[in-house]
């Protein structure tokens, strides 16, 4: 007799234990689980807090309202060695689309082929385990807001057996302004929601690790960036149940920071807390960056360390491509930023022209900077509006002066 049960089961163990990289109340109760494994190096090294970041391609994974805030394609391909040689590929392209960004990935969490044994103890051939989620999501800027949702197509190879699912995630994500007597970011402060996983279960029994994110980022300086995550599971009722009770298994909270020095290297840490249910397990993350400009593309190489306490640490590589029409340095981007704000001044003065003129030199100097194009384009709008008007106004004044011909008043004198 083949004991096909228990290698199943084992491999799905090495899916869910493998690291306290899952989420701590979705272990052991829901399917698909690698779903939870953190996707691309910057995310990692910043402990995974990153459902209000922007302009990265992985927030397709955290918030994929987040695309939105993209301002240029980018390719990813990222590496990740887990436990036991279990590891996580993922490749992901971002590009834009109707005034959004689109984005497309593919994701595998395997382990190399293991042998089969039967219950006498004799081996009766390999065995592969592997599973994966091809993701399509969408991210639009609505100027007052960001809107983003994605839906997934899972796959799960565990030896002869395959089973598939579809997911989907929806996220906002809002972008304000926060006092600061440094120099930051003209929106410095963005606050996002997103739910992860929702969708039928897994062969009609295991739910997916539907997780609710809320996140803030904020940018004190334009080199120095904290991100705060706070997430709790929804497979069931009971998980919300929990969390009005406190910090407990179904509630998790990671907390990153970044340092970066001319956009050319940053360095980045992150504490997950409560990462795991039974020992109320909390770890620390590390991570490197590295940005590099050939022409106009610029390759960013990321490295994260993980600590993983009684396991063993998991190590991700990550290498993006970012196609950038024009490469902009930290003095473009201090000048645009002047006229930028000078832009905003004139316009507040009224002067709807020399607010006009600042905002193209802005974007002539930094075509990524913040909303740009949109300012741009309500102030040519507003000004095609004042210039209709003014049309209107001589019109109507022609027509009073033509009517005043024809029937001339008439003024008696004593």
């Amino acid at each position: 007799m083949r004991v096909q049960a228990i290698i199943g089961i084992l491999a799905l163990w090495v899916c869910t234990a493998a690291l306290p990289l899952f989420a701590a109340g979705t272990t052991g109760t829901s399917g698909a689980t690698f779903l939870e494994l953190g996707i691309g190096s910057r995310p990692q090294g910043m402990g995974q807090a990153f459902t209000a970041e922007t302009n990265d391609v992985n927030l397709l994974y955290y918030n994929p309202a987040g695309l939105g805030t993209l301002r240029y394609p980018f390719l990813s391909l990222q590496h990740q060695e887990l436990l036991l040689d279990s590891r996580l590929e993922n490749v992901s392209i971002a590009y834009p689309l109707l005034g959004g960004y689109i984005a497309a990935s593919n994701s595998i969490f395997w382990v190399p082929t293991f042998d089969e044994v039967n219950i006498d103890g004799y081996d009766t051939g390999d065995v592969s385990y592997y599973n994966g989620a091809l993701t399509v999501g969408y991210g639009y800027n609505l100027g007052f807001m960001y809107l983003g949702g994605s839906m997934k197509y899972i796959y799960q190879h565990i030896g002869p057996k395959t089973y598939h699912g579809f997911g989907m995630d929806i996220g906002i994500l809002k972008g304000l302004r926060l006092f600061t007597p440094f120099e930051a970011p003209t929106q410095n402060l963005h606050v996002g929601l997103s739910i992860l996983n929702l969708g039928p279960d897994i062969v009609g029994e295991f739910p997916l690790p539907r997780t609710i994110r809320l996140g803030v980022s904020y940018k004190l300086t334009n080199w120095f960036g904290l991100n705060l995550d706070m997430l709790e599971s929804i497979i069931d009722f009971s998980d919300l149940y929990d969390f009005t009770y406190g910090f407990n298994e179904s509630f998790r909270m990671n907390l990153g920071i970044e340092f970066s020095y001319l956009d050319i290297i940053s360095i980045r840490a992150g504490y997950r807390f409560n990462d795991v249910s039974t020992t109320s397990f909390s770890y620390y993350t590390l991570g490197l960056g590295f940005n590099y400009v050939v022409g106009n593309v610029t390759f960013t190489v990321d490295a994260a360390y993980s600590d993983a306490g009684q396991f063993d640490p998991s190590y991700s590589f990550n290498v993006t491509f970012k196609l950038i029409p024009k490469v902009v340095t930290l003095q473009d981007r201090m000048d645009a930023e002047g006229h930028y704000r000078r832009g905003i001044r004139n316009y507040v003065a009224g002067d709807i022209d020399s607010a006009l003129t600042e905002f193209r030199t802005t974007k002539d100097i930094n075509p990524y900077h913040k909303n740009i194009n949109k300012r741009i384009d309500d102030l040519e709008e507003l000004q095609r509006l004042i210039l209709e008007n003014k049309k209107i106004e001589e019109k109507e004044h022609h027509e009073e002066g033509q009517s005043l011909e024809r029937n001339p008043q008439t003024e008696d004198y004593e």
